[in-house]
């Protein structure tokens, strides 16, 4: 046994060549029961391509001016692909093309799929500033508030691998459409809805949809595209989800202000129509040739956990019992579904995973960075509307600073680990986050140059820990390090809306300084993690 220090370096030291062959002694090493020898090198092969693919995807998308500038999945970048491949095996059962490059009508098939993906990614960042206007509206108490805001990014998070399974088993085509006609259908429920609870189960739908949407638009380029041109394909993906979530917020200002907030959802509604006919006349069909095993305790138990999870915490306050009769019902939900995860041969998640010196640390970093960035966006769109008076377009414009830093700082991530270290440079990012959040504590007069500090931290921060989660796991485990990675990231946006969020709304008096502080601690804490290392079998 081995050991040598990588933190979250995107470089590996020189090291002899390895074989992309697999063989089972191979991987019994590596803690995996190996099958067949035929299907030890297909899927050992598929891997090795699938994961240099991913990686030369991620440097390239990373220096898209638009990457990455969401709110809750602000890194739900091509990585994603990983989730709908988590079976090394999955392999379509039609080939993509008899050459070298692909058909002009498959190039036509990315308007629909992109064009469904624009339609989520708008969705997810718009209704933070519109809030007020539906708050008031439909009479929604704070926790309400929060709910309405949270819940589609939560739902998205759960049903992400679920949907990927479905896929391959019963098509990736069917799964877009199911999703686009459930975003149709729920948006016109959505957009006359009469009460805040109907509107908060409309979006916990949502975010089924387009859970559904996501896993069939990137395992179908994964699987259609030819290899080169996956990768201008994932880029495009990237693109529009990251432009998308950008326009949100400014989006979700100027309709409030203007025809009103129901047109946030009504207005998706042809725009759905149209993807999905688009994508029934343009959309090749593709599913897994190997059957995908089903567990239902874990899923229904990943559910629950998630869910009794984050009711707990933005119950905690409020209605103290509650939040603890949740809670256990989150750690017995949460231990059952880790149990049985090690047991299985064919988990959901392998658990062993996080026993990779490096991987948690990792993990932690995402989903507080991403938590306390999402949890920024709200808190300070609700405080210029509420305690300055701003209207929603004006609150919608003031937070494009934060997303247009989140973009420079994963171009700039690689360019400043010429001069610094990986760690150094992560540490240096979540303490810009910190020293952003401090300020906007001490002077919530002066917002720009704070959301700055806390979007950049975030943008070279999210870039190196995604890059780290590679470098101290094998290719191997490519696919459920791109699942835990994107489930991360939306379950820290939510998260973060619900923790800080909530301390904001019980605090009457000096909630959102409150709030902004212990964001503040928190990101410090992440800072000081232990230092990653890789250990090698």
């Amino acid at each position: 046994m081995s050991t040598r220090a990588v933190g979250f370096s995107s470089r590996r030291p020189s090291s002899p060549k390895r074989s992309t062959s697999c063989s089972p002694s191979r991987v019994r090493m590596l803690g995996f029961q190996a099958p067949p020898s035929t299907a030890i090198d297909t899927s050992a092969s598929q891997v090795s391509v699938q994961s240099r693919m991913i990686r030369s995807v991620f440097s390239r998308t990373a220096r898209l001016p638009w990457y990455p500038n969401c709110q809750y999945v602000s890194e739900m970048t091509v990585l994603v692909a990983s989730v709908c491949t988590l079976q090394t095996e999955t392999v379509t059962n039609t080939p993509t093309l008899d050459g070298t490059r692909s058909s002009l009508r498959l190039w036509f098939a990315m308007v629909p799929l992109l064009l469904g993906v624009l339609i989520g990614a708008l969705a997810i960042s718009s209704v933070s500033t519109a809030l007020p206007a539906i708050r008031g509206e439909l009479d929604l108490t704070d926790t309400e508030g929060l709910w309405l805001v949270d819940v589609y990014a939560l739902s998205l998070a759960a049903t992400l691998i679920v949907a990927a399974r479905i896929g391959d088993a019963f098509g990736r085509k069917t799964i877009i459409l199911i999703g686009l006609a459930g975003f149709a259908v729920l948006n016109v429920i959505g957009g006359l809805a009469g009460s805040g609870l109907l509107l908060i189960v409309v979006r916990a739908l949502l975010g089924v949809a387009e859970a559904f949407v996501i896993a069939g638009v990137v395992a179908t380029i994964g699987a259609k595209f030819q290899a080169r041109e996956r990768v201008l394909a994932y880029g495009l993906w990237t693109a529009t989800f990251g432009t998308g979530s950008a326009l949100g917020p400014v989006l979700g200002g100027v309709l409030a202000e203007g025809p009103g907030w129901r047109w946030l959802l009504l207005g998706s509604v042809p725009l759905a129509v149209i993807a999905a006919a688009l994508a029934l006349w343009l959309v090749p069909d593709s599913r897994s040739s190997q059957r995908p095993s089903w567990d239902l305790p874990s899923i229904l138990s990943s559910i629950v956990a998630l869910g009794a999870l984050v009711f707990a915490l933005h119950e905690a306050l409020a209605a103290p019992m509650s939040a603890v009769v949740a809670a256990v019902i989150a750690i017995l939900s949460l231990v059952f579904f880790v149990r049985r995860q090690r047991r299985l041969r064919d988990p959901l998640i392998d658990m062993r995973l996080f026993r990779v010196s490096g991987f948690s640390p990792a993990i932690i970093r995402i989903i507080v960075s991403s938590g306390v960035s999402s949890a920024s966006v709200l808190l300070v769109s609700l405080h210029l509307q509420d305690s300055r008076g701003q209207s929603a377009a004006e609150a919608g414009i003031a937070l494009l600073p934060q997303a247009v830093a989140i973009a420079i700082g994963g171009v700039v991530a690689p360019v400043a680990l010429r001069w610094l270290s990986a760690n150094a440079l992560t540490v240096l990012a979540l303490m810009l986050q910190a020293v952003g959040l401090v300020w906007l504590a001490l002077d919530p007069a002066i917002v720009a140059i704070p959301l700055v500090l806390v979007g950049l931290g975030f943008g070279v921060g999210a870039t190196l820990a995604a890059t780290a989660l590679f470098e101290v796991t094998t290719e191997d485990q490519a696919g459920q390090v791109g699942a835990i990675q994107e489930v991360g990231f939306a379950l820290g946006g939510g998260l973060g809306i619900a923790v800080f969020g909530t301390i904001a709304a019980v605090l009457v008096t000096g909630g959102f300084v409150a709030a902004v502080l212990v964001a503040a601690v928190v990101v410090t804490a992440a800072a000081l993690l232990p230092l990653a290392r890789r250990t090698v079998r």
